[in-house]
């Protein structure tokens, strides 16, 4: 007999009656009166602001300590991140870790197998107390400690900056229904999609141990949050979307506050580590196709495709391997204080020419690559 289900009235009350509002007023006050430019750039201000304060605080600084940020910083994401009304950032970096560290089990606080609507909201709604672990790092910090013992407060007093706004320009309902209902709706719902949307929908480009997906329709709603895909499998990289094209707001910011010195520490996965992923699970999928064919074709192409992956995989692990050798080395100069000497001109020179070598063997692995693909895919055609 399945087990009775009991909600959090004030989770269940406070999700579902903000959604209800917000779904009669906004249309009421759009029909009625014309929104004011004021009040959507309050809107627009406030729902970027909390939402780049759970992506870029709550999500990647303090669930997944992927950068380092001065305590300005961290005051500014601990403040208006409260105002998301997710809880504070030691409960919500608490079950995130569990979900990482237990995706799709049963012990994932929000386990797509269970539904989309459940990974969505309803796991927020249900009456149960996820207790908070594996984070005795953030106990360390007393302002993560001040937010956690007063965040409704912080939140509450920070979503009502768009209601002092109303007051003073005398319009309170159009800066309450635009700037904190609507606003705390969207908020909500841009995080729930990466819970839910992320894990149902989109590619798998770098693993298919999990159900995490990256999708690029998600990425500009949810703060540059929509490559969950690479996320999962690199959760330490203060990035979400790595390639130069890839939306992700949050990153770009974090760039920006690392040029004034208020962030430091970016931590990051290699290209060459990302490509090694890449180009197993195209492998895979390769040989999965392969399997369907007559032995007689799938052998012989298995061992080519097998042999271009083996020698591509080698090519890029020794450019990645110069990288880091020179990186280390030009540490070792400076501590030295020998950057400006003759011989660092001849290291210098010496390292462009074997880093040229390599990306010569790496454009001839790909090539081989390439050509091993090609004939297997014209294989499977014919076969």
């Amino acid at each position: 007999m399945p087990q009775a289900k009991y909600w959090n009235v004030l989770n269940t009350s406070f999700l579902v009656g903000t959604l209800v509002l917000a779904l009669i007023l906004v249309p009421w006050r759009i029909l009625v009166v014309r929104p004011m430019w004021g009040e959507l750039l309050v809107f627009a201000t406030m729902t970027f602001l909390v939402g780049t304060a759970i992506s870029g605080g709550y999500h990647r600084l303090f669930s997944h300590r992927a950068y380092k940020a001065s305590w300005p910083v961290r005051f500014f994401f601990l403040c208006v991140g409260a105002a998301a009304f997710e809880n504070s950032a030691l409960k919500w970096s608490s079950d995130h870790r569990i979900h990482h560290q237990h995706v799709d089990t049963d012990q994932d606080p929000y386990e797509i197998a269970k539904g989309f609507w459940y990974a969505h909201w309803t796991w927020a709604m249900e009456a149960k107390d996820l207790p908070i672990t594996g984070v005795a790092d953030l106990e360390k910090d007393p302002l993560i400690r001040w937010q956690h013992r007063n965040h409704f407060l912080i939140g509450a007093v920070v979503s009502l900056i768009p209601v002092g706004i109303g007051l003073a320009t005398g319009n309170v309902w159009g800066y309450l229904v635009w700037g904190l209902l609507l606003r705390i709706v969207v908020n909500h719902h841009s995080t729930f999609l990466i819970n839910s949307a992320a894990h149902a929908f989109g590619s798998r480009p770098y693993t298919d141990t999990n159900t995490a997906r990256d999708n690029w329709l998600l990425a500009p709603l949810t703060y540059g949050e929509g490559y969950h895909n690479f996320h999962h499998l690199w959760q330490w990289d203060y990035r979400n979307g790595a390639l130069w094209y890839q939306w992700d707001s949050t990153k770009w910011l974090l760039n920006v506050l690392a040029w004034f010195g208020l962030v430091s520490g970016f931590r990051r996965v290699s290209a060459a580590a990302m490509e090694r992923a890449r180009l197993r699970m195209e492998e895979k999928r390769l040989r999965e196709r392969l399997a369907l064919a007559s032995p007689a074709v799938a052998t012989p192409m298995r061992l080519r495709l097998e042999a271009a992956r083996l020698k591509l995989d080698q090519a890029l692990a020794s450019l990645h391997e110069r990288h880091e050798a020179w990186q280390q080395k030009k540490v070792a100069w400076k501590a030295k204080g020998q950057a400006r000497a003759e011989a660092w001109r001849e290291a210098k020179a010496e390292w462009r020419a074997t880093l040229a070598q390599h990306r010569l063997e790496l454009r001839a692995a790909w090539a081989e690559w390439r050509a091993a693909r090609t004939e297997v895919r014209m294989a499977l055609v014919f076969a």
